[in-house]
């Protein structure tokens, strides 16, 4: 992957002379080989689980989720992934994501290709970028370096989730998701609250739901008794997507179902008694 321009000298200051600004011409490619092989992996394969994973996939011939598969995404054309519905947006553009195209987009998806589709809370933090590029040309095949090798994690996978998961655990248990569910027309808003017990209560009578936690460390959960078309849906994520608290209406787009459109959130505490 060499030929993405010059290399430059940085001093100890965290690449801030690196990025430009949302939407600037790029006039030279700043991320070398260099530097990116150099990144560290570990942070980067974090920050990929907790802010990318819930929507995209690395493995060749892995599935497209919200987001596509990215195998292969680095120097390829925009809006190119066979199979994949991009937005207009992205079907109109006409650059290849080098990874400075990268690192402009996952900074300020909205300002860096207007009318993306992409939702994402807040772009990828600066010292986190750079990580996370290198780890994803590292498990899409675009790396001409080796996978780095990691220490063991110290934690005891027969561990409980609120333990392993500490981070996690607190947010779902303690604070509320919110829900809008569209089919076409049809439209309902509603408030969930993810129990210790494994059960599902909501601010809606009607509606209940379980969840578990799968071999994966996937969050699964089921929902039932919406009064409306669907009455009941499945989803799973990885937990470490949401190992980061944050708090918003809508947070995350799904289809659980057909062309229906999940939207959700989390806010802040929840009622004390349900």
């Amino acid at each position: 992957m060499s030929g993405w321009g010059k290399r430059i000298s940085i001093g100890p200051v965290y690449l801030l002379v690196l990025w430009m600004a949302a939407g600037t011409a790029f006039a030279e490619d700043r991320l070398t080989e260099e530097l990116l092989q150099s990144a560290d992996y570990a942070r980067g394969r974090l920050a990929f689980q907790q802010r990318c994973s819930a929507c995209h996939t690395l493995a060749d011939r892995g599935s497209n989720l919200a987001g596509p598969n990215l195998w292969g995404v680095i120097n390829r054309p925009a809006g190119s992934k066979v199979g994949f519905a991009y937005s207009a947006a992205l079907n109109s553009v006409e650059f290849d994501w080098t990874p400075d195209r990268v690192a402009e987009f996952i900074a300020d998806p909205g300002g860096s290709v207007s009318g993306t589709t992409m939702m994402i809370p807040e772009g990828v933090p600066e010292v986190d970028r750079i990580p996370m590029i290198s780890f994803i040309m590292v498990e899409t095949g675009a790396a001409s370096w080796p996978r780095p090798e990691l220490e063991p994690a110290d934690v005891d996978p027969d561990s409980p989730i609120s333990e392993r998961y500490a981070s996690f655990w607190n947010h779902m248990m303690t604070n509320t998701t919110h829900y809008r569910l569209v089919n076409g027309s049809d439209e309902i808003v509603f408030d969930a609250y993810f129990n210790t017990d494994g059960s599902v209560s909501s601010n809606m009578e009607s509606i209940r739901g379980f969840w578990r936690v799968d071999e994966r460390d996937f969050f699964c959960y089921a929902l039932y008794g919406i009064p409306m078309v669907p009455s009941e849906f499945v989803e799973c994520f990885p937990i470490v997507a949401m190992s980061i608290p944050r708090f918003a209406e809508e947070l995350w787009q799904s289809n659980p179902v057909g062309t229906v459109k999940l939207h959700g959130g989390i806010l802040p505490g929840r009622p004390t008694a349900l």
